[in-house]
C-alpha cells in the first residue's frame, strides 16, 4: 500500500465501480484516449470514481457533476483498439478515501489526493468467505429470472466467494447508490450479506412491479 501513488489521474465512471482484485473494463472514443494516453502510459495507475446521480451549479452557476467520495485505485494491465474505440482493461488495487480534488490541467485531466487507510484490508491475503452461498444462489436465479438474462450456472457455482461478490457488485445493474454502498463496506463478510439483501430486494421489486403492471 505504501508503494501506491497518494495523487492519481482520476476517470469518472456512471454507474460504475472497480473492486479490489477485480477487472473492469472501460470503452472509450479514440479521441478521450489521446487526451489521456500519455497519462495512461507514464504513470499505469489511475483513480477510477463513480459520479453521483444528480448534478449540481458551481460558483459560476454552472452544472458540475459531483462525485462520491470513496473510489478504487487500479493499474492499466491492457489497451485494446478496436475501430474507433479503445478498450482500457483495469485491475483493482486498493479502495480510497478521497482528500482533495485538482482542477483539470490543459489536456483536461482531473487528479485526485487519496488516502487508503481505512481500506487496506485491500492489500491483505484474503481468505475464502463463509456465507450462506444456498440463499445467494436462490436470491440470484430469481434476481436473473426478472432481468431475463441466463447466467452460466456452472461457472458461477465454482467461483470463490469473494471473487463472486465483486463480480457481482460491479456487473449487476444495481442503483449507483447501492454500488457505491457495496464498494464503501470494508468488511467483506458484511458487503456480501449487504448484496444478498439487496439482490433480495430488487427481485421483490422487480417481481411486485411486473405483477401490478401486468
Amino acid at each position: 500500500m505504501e508503494k501506491l501513488p497518494t495523487i492519481l489521474p482520476v476517470f469518472r465512471v456512471r454507474s460504475t465501480i472497480l473492486m479490489p482484485r477485480a477487472q473492469l473494463p472501460i470503452v472509450m472514443s479514440e479521441n478521450d484516449y489521446l487526451a489521456v494516453s500519455s497519462e495512461v502510459i507514464e504513470n499505469n495507475i489511475v483513480a477510477i470514481v463513480q459520479p453521483k446521480p444528480v448534478l449540481i451549479k458551481d460558483s459560476k452557476n454552472k452544472e458540475k457533476t459531483k462525485s462520491f467520495t470513496t473510489g478504487c485505485a487500479g493499474r492499466i494491465t491492457e489497451i485494446i483498439p478496436i475501430a474507433s474505440e479503445i478498450t482500457i482493461n483495469i485491475f483493482g488495487l486498493c479502495r480510497f478515501e478521497v482528500l482533495e480534488e485538482f482542477p483539470a490541467d490543459i489536456n483536461g485531466i482531473e487528479r485526485v489526493s487519496v488516502n487508503y487507510e481505512k481500506f487496506s484490508v485491500d492489500t491483505e491475503k484474503t481468505e475464502e468467505l463463509e456465507i450462506d452461498r444456498s440463499r445467494l444462489m436462490n436470491a440470484l436465479d430469481l434476481y436473473f429470472r426478472n432481468l431475463e438474462i441466463a447466467p452460466n450456472w456452472k461457472e458461477i457455482e465454482k467461483t470463490p466467494t469473494n471473487v463472486l461478490i465483486s463480480a457481482l457488485a460491479m456487473a449487476c445493474p444495481f442503483h449507483p447508490s447501492e454500488k457505491q454502498s457495496l464498494l464503501e463496506t470494508v468488511d467483506a463478510k458484511e458487503r456480501s450479506n449487504m448484496i444478498i439483501k439487496i439482490i433480495e430486494m430488487n427481485s421483490f421489486d422487480r417481481y411486485h412491479t411486473a405483477n401490478i403492471v401486468n
